[in-house]
């Protein structure tokens, strides 16, 4: 019986990490969609690079928010086994907040 209960226990907050994390990397694509688009507005020239290579122009773009929130941020693994609370505060570096409150996000 014991046994079933921490089984449960263990279940539910797994299922609720996971829905938490989705929610998470839902909210940080925006983020980084708004920061790009705030950043293409200050710097046109940046707009011929995404229509040049319009599929995978934040690979590419040190600029792009994609970059350095995704590709060089922390990894999803850790995000998801860290026990910190899910916020964009709690998961990035310093640097890559100075970036985007450059432009007013959060």
């Amino acid at each position: 019986m014991i046994a079933i209960t921490i089984i449960g226990l263990v279940l539910v907050t797994l299922l609720t990490r996971i829905i938490e994390f989705i929610l998470f990397m839902k909210k940080v694509s925006k983020v980084c969609h708004k920061y790009d688009w705030k950043y293409v507005n200050k710097h046109p020239m940046c707009l011929l690079d995404m229509m040049e290579n319009e599929k995978n122009y934040y690979v590419t773009n040190e600029w792009s928010a994609y970059n350095f929130l995704f590709l060089k941020g922390p990894s999803p693994k850790s995000i998801f086994l860290s026990f910190k609370r899910l916020t964009i505060e709690n998961c990035y570096n310093k640097e890559a907040l100075e970036k985007l409150k450059k432009y007013e996000i959060k």
